[in-house]
């Protein structure tokens, strides 16, 4: 109900979500012969780089930070504003998304930006959260050797509709 309420008033609904990808190593299922000792080349750097992402029904936009904060944060929204306009963006409570600077920002964009949050502690009504598992999946298993091929990876994978889960039909109504 919501959703529709901020669709009629001529904003974008979206949803928003973080998640953290290293170049430690990731192993995944995999196929190898029966009998065989498959082995995963491993790069033991603990260098990490974390993606801020929202979606709509039909697109997925994401930044690439090297912390989850508020600054990032707002940084994040600025770029969702340049692709948008006006949008209702649908959050989790983590920390970064509250606080002084978001605050500010937000009374500043009171005509461009309404955010509500979650519930506490329920990833599952997330629909950005199922984004992150093909991004995974297409890290796993490589041996990547830097940040910047890691990023790679992932902007091929989010960047691509079709690897992308559907969107859940509860934020389209």
């Amino acid at each position: 109900m919501l959703a529709r309420y901020y669709r009629k008033k001529g904003f974008v609904v979206a949803t928003q979500d973080e998640a953290t990808f290293g170049l430690i190593p990731n192993v995944v299922r995999g196929w190898a012969r029966k009998g065989s000792r498959p082995i995963a080349p491993q790069n033991f750097q603990h260098v990490c780089s974390n993606v801020f992402g929202a979606r709509t029904k039909r697109r997925f936009v994401f930044s690439f930070f090297t912390k989850k904060n508020q600054y990032n944060f707002v940084a994040f929204l600025k770029k969702l504003s340049m692709h948008w306009g006006r949008i209702c963006l649908f959050t989790d409570n983590a920390r970064w998304h509250r606080g002084k600077i978001v605050d500010e920002f937000l009374r500043h964009h009171q005509r461009t930006f309404r955010i509500i949050y979650f519930p506490k502690y329920s990833p599952e009504l997330n629909p950005v959260e199922p984004c992150w598992k093909p991004g995974r999946k297409a890290i796993g298993n490589r041996l990547i050797v830097s940040l910047n091929a890691m990023k790679y990876h992932l902007r091929n994978v989010f960047n691509n509709p079709f690897l992308m889960p559907k969107m859940f039909n509860y934020l389209s109504d």
